[in-house]
């Protein structure tokens, strides 16, 4: 992502974390009191107040010379963010955090948002599972008010700015914002720094088959091959060549080739499968995918038609 994109995101984040070393760190309450209302910023000529929503944070940058107050928690009583678009966390990078926070400790505070009997995570997830794993007991945290709408939307930000998103967690995200939160695809590409076809191009990948949705978001299949296999409409089709794309090292112009030859059969092939007494498109898919790669197929129908 280029920096002008950069820019056009994460001011609804920075008006939320500051990386400011010099901070004082104050003590929070425990688990076992109330949680404190969030502290805001006192508003100067110089220092507006911070934006009480993520549509105006995204408008108005916090200037330098404020200082969101810096508290520390028990990890124990914060809990994670159920609205976190990220699933998967390398645990090689995740011990190596966690190992870094054992030597130096917390640089950089989490955010979180008072909630009944505790505190919810708005931002800094992969942190608090390194403090976890480190067994640390407290972490310096920001807190903030921070609405239920707004709770995805500043995960997704932040993951977006630190490129920790797999395709298919993306995708999934961009779907929600747009579905539960009643975001446009252009709305959503404004906000998150990106095209509107680009986010369309996300979503579009949410209708590919189970098996290679699961080896896109692991890394196995590149958002191209993804796109290519789009154009195959028979799930077990998909999976099929998305196998072969992985153990033959497939090219993304060599899948759409394969993609097109599938789903575009030959005349002469065409005609030939309309005089057969079976069902002519089941013979001729098999054929086609023997012939494509190069071992015997077998297709399955479903009792449903087109299944």
């Amino acid at each position: 992502m280029s920096k002008t994109n950069n820019k056009r995101l994460g001011r609804g984040l920075s008006s939320l974390i500051r990386s400011d070393l010099n901070t004082q760190v104050e003590k929070a309450p425990e688990a076992a009191k109330p949680p404190e209302p969030a502290r805001h910023v006192v508003a100067t000529e110089a220092s507006p107040p911070p934006p009480s929503t993520v549509a105006s944070a995204l408008k108005v940058a916090t200037p330098a010379t404020s200082r969101p107050p810096v508290s520390e928690l028990r990890v124990d009583q914060i809990r994670t963010n159920p609205s976190q678009p990220r699933r998967t966390f390398d645990p090689d990078r995740l011990a190596a955090l966690a190992e870094s926070l054992r030597q130096r400790g917390a640089l950089q505070p989490i955010v979180v948002r008072p909630i009944e009997g505790g505190y919810e995570l708005v931002a800094g997830e992969r942190r608090l599972r390194a403090s976890k794993l480190a067994k640390l007991e407290r972490v310096p945290v920001i807190v903030r008010n921070v609405r239920d709408d707004d709770m995805l939307e500043l995960a997704l930000i932040e993951n977006v700015q630190r490129e920790n998103l797999n395709p298919v967690e993306k995708a999934r995200a961009y779907r929600t914002l747009i579905q539960k939160h009643g975001l446009s695809q252009e709305e959503v590409a404004t906000r998150m720094g990106e095209d509107r076809s680009s986010v369309a191009n996300f979503i579009r990948l949410l209708g590919l088959a189970e098996r290679p949705l699961e080896m896109l978001g692991a890394g196995e299949l590149s958002v191209g091959h993804g796109k290519a296999l789009l154009a195959v409409a028979d799930p077990a089709t998909q999976t099929l060549i998305a196998e072969r794309i992985v153990a033959e090292g497939w090219s993304v112009r060599r899948t759409e080739q394969a993609a097109n030859e599938v789903s575009q059969p030959k005349d002469e092939d065409a005609a030939q499968a309309k005089a057969t007494a079976q069902r002519p498109a089941v013979v001729e898919m098999q054929d086609r995918l023997t012939s494509i790669l190069g071992t015997r197929v077998a297709v399955k129908e479903g009792r449903k038609r087109h299944t």
